[in-house]
């Protein structure tokens, strides 16, 4: 495959566009997609575009839609139109509309069933306007489409909020609707990378309200927009969207990262998305590190680069061209290093992820193609020290507060999930403490009581211990006692608990385990710590007590019933179980 790509100002300058890909377009082809991203937004240009090109390539399958700023070359291309066009060797396309006149729930499903009676479907690519077209009703149908198939778009845009937003084929040009490119073949290889670089802050919310799933009225019970004016200081005003472009919600969906970025906000202070946010879910603030975003982008450009591609777009959020400015071209320019690319920036992007079709928001998605086999040696792309020190003179001082504020908040969590094990583990054997053990057994005799099922425990005691610590020093019963623990850990499920009762006591909770076969996990214990070559003149041995709880029982009188085993195995000769 091939692909030739140009960018023009005016009308006039498409005919010299066409020239120089009629130049180098292959004699022989099985089809031909030509991918206009522009920045007229009026309709009947747009319709003088597609029928001129129609006219000189009458075969070719034409879309295209509006954008805040083309990507050419591997460069932003901004107050352009960039013209795609990919030669294909033997890939089919079908390309389909859909308007908003019709409902898009049964569009989504007939569009399914088509799929599915479809030979060879590799990848769909959407071109949608996202602010006016109900796509999440769309896309929800299309979550039984087989997982071998690429999903990948973006949404209308334009530079000024205003103007109208459109998605166009040779025939339909669409203010509210959708286009899809079915890409059928045996041989074409559609390789998706996605990844957002911005980076949640703070404590995670709870959205406790909603309208719909595009509306979140409560974030923990409070108006939504009071978070941003909480936290940042954004208040509700003419300015509010400009103020939160670079601070979205962040939320965790089928193990994904999704942003959410505020398109407006009502007088109840309610926020309005673009994307769905579900009652129930929980989101974090974001915020923009201009060295992580780009990272991000590297490995997504490794990654693609191991495919060997022979042609690229991109589909990328227009929040990221506002937010790195200049620092664009170093998102952008390790593209070409790969293969020819062209690309717009959108009004959200369309990704499977997490076995869903998703609208994101602040995302990079780039798409690669290709037909031919994978070369084999794949070429290493650069990467300039000179980047690294531009980025670092270009980090601003909130960046860096906001980078101090998360890792040591990242630290403070560490932290306290440290505090809340140690409250509940015996340091030396790092088993559970007697109090956590104790509740363990409460709990369990709680659950007994629920469900019926019996609990059985086995209280062990280590022989002589006094006797090691003053022969061999209290290092020596360490060692000892820090063994025991492991082998009580080994002998158990995972279901169980065991906990250090008190010196050289142990307590093991055995759920859903009756007297019998507690007592077999008791000589299976008892036989391993025998068996164990500790002391260099004598065996370590143990003496365990075995019980189950009986209906009724409080745990006062089983613990006597426990103890009174514990203590017939000591006198009886150590190195025993008694039940």
């Amino acid at each position: 495959m091939k692909q030739v790509i140009c960018n023009i100002q005016s009308l006039s300058e498409l005919e010299g566009c066409m020239e120089r890909f009629r130049r180098v377009c292959p004699a022989e082809y099985s089809s031909i997609l030509v991918s206009i991203f522009t920045h007229w937004t009026d309709r009947e240009v747009l319709r003088k575009l597609t029928e001129k090109i129609s006219r000189r390539l009458p075969r070719a399958c034409i879309v295209g839609s509006t954008s805040s700023g083309g990507i050419m070359e591997g460069k932003l291309e901004m107050h352009n139109t960039v013209l795609s066009f990919m030669v294909f060797e033997d890939t089919k396309l079908l390309v389909r509309s859909f308007s908003d006149r019709t409902d898009s729930v049964e569009d989504g499903a007939s569009f399914l069933e088509e799929c599915r009676n479809m030979e060879h479907l590799v990848g769909i690519e959407f071109l949608a306007t996202l602010r006016s077209f109900n796509a999440q009703g769309f896309f929800g149908q299309l979550a039984e489409l087989s997982p071998e198939v690429a999903v990948f778009g973006g949404g209308a845009d334009t530079y000024a909020p205003r103007e109208d937003i459109y998605v166009f084929t040779d025939d339909a040009i669409l203010d509210a609707g959708m286009v899809a490119v079915c890409f059928l073949s045996p041989s074409l290889s559609i390789r998706v990378e996605a990844g957002i670089g911005w980076k949640p802050l703070g404590t995670p919310m709870k959205i406790t309200a909603t309208h719909g799933n595009l509306i979140i009225r409560e974030l923990d019970n409070k108006p939504a927009v009071s978070i941003y004016e909480k936290y940042l200081k954004i208040y509700p005003n003419e300015r509010f969207h400009q103020n939160v472009l670079t601070f979205p919600l962040m939320l965790e969906r089928d193990g994904v990262s999704l942003a959410r970025l505020p398109d407006a906000y009502m007088e109840d202070g309610s926020l309005v998305f673009n994307a769905s946010c579900n009652e129930g879910e929980y989101v974090r603030l974001a915020y923009g590190d201009t060295s992580e975003i780009l990272e991000h982008t590297r490995r997504m450009q490794d990654n693609l680069m191991s495919d060997t591609p022979e042609a690229i777009l991109i589909f990328s959020c227009v929040t990221r061209r506002i937010f790195l400015q200049g620092s664009v071209k170093y998102e952008l320019h390790r593209y070409q290093d790969i293969a020819p690319v062209a690309g717009l920036y959108t009004h959200g992007e369309i990704n499977r992820q997490g076995g869903r079709i998703q609208m994101l928001n602040m995302t990079l998605v780039s798409v690669g193609f290709r037909e031919s086999p994978m070369r084999g040696e794949v070429k290493k792309l650069s990467q300039s020290d000179d980047i690294e020190m531009e980025m670092n003179d270009n980090m601003s001082l909130a960046q860096r507060l906001a980078c101090f504020i998360t890792v040591t908040a990242e630290e403070l969590e560490i932290a306290n999930r440290k505090l809340v094990v140690l409250a509940c583990q015996d340091r030396l054997t790092e088993l559970f403490n007697r109090g956590e053990i104790e509740s363990r057994l409460k709990q369990s005799v709680k659950d007994m009581r629920i469900i019926g099922k019996p609990v059985s425990v086995i209280m062990l005691d280590l022989d002589n211990f006094k006797s090691i610590n003053d022969t061999f020093g209290h290092e020596a019963g360490d060692n000892v006692l820090k063994t025991m623990a492991k082998v009580l850990m080994e002998s158990i499920r995972q279901s169980d608990a065991a906990g250090r009762w008190g010196g050289e006591e142990f307590l093991v909770v055995l759920p859903g385990v009756k007297l019998e076969e507690a007592c077999h996990v008791a000589e299976r214990i008892r036989r391993t710590i025998s068996q164990k070559e500790l002391l260099p003149d004598r065996p370590v041995t143990a003496s365990l007590g075995v019980a189950e709880i009986l209906p009724g029982e409080d745990c006062l009188a089983f613990y006597h019933r426990l103890d009174e085993n514990l203590y017939t195995a000591k006198k009886s000769g150590k190195n025993r179980v008694v039940s």
